[in-house]
């Protein structure tokens, strides 16, 4: 019996992919500051849970765009660029305007 009507396109594969790359990043990046009681376990699960969502999100919907311009292989390659750099500036811009309030 086969499964292949169970597989997952590649924007969703990419997203979990991102998800757990975001995560492992963020737990790397704060690991030490808990051991030292600098960090709550709520604060770092937190950080990596949100981490994880944004790393998702601009791993998926770069993917998805990417996946528009199939055959294409120098416009897939700039759209990823462009949509991961635009993703990235508008979660640091969103994250710079939430911690200022």
């Amino acid at each position: 019996m086969s499964n292949s009507r169970n597989l997952l396109c590649p924007a969703s594969r990419a997203s979990l992919v991102g998800a757990m790359v975001g995560g492992g990043a963020a737990v790397a990046t704060r690991w030490q500051s808990y051991k030292e009681g600098q960090l709550a376990i709520n604060e770092l699960v937190w950080h990596t849970t949100k981490s994880a969502v944004q790393a998702a999100a601009i791993s998926g919907l770069t993917t998805y765009a990417a996946e528009k311009m199939a055959g294409r292989s120098a416009l897939s390659l700039l759209t990823i660029l462009a949509a991961g750099a635009a993703s990235l500036y508008l979660v640091d811009q969103l994250s710079e305007k939430h911690n200022h309030e």
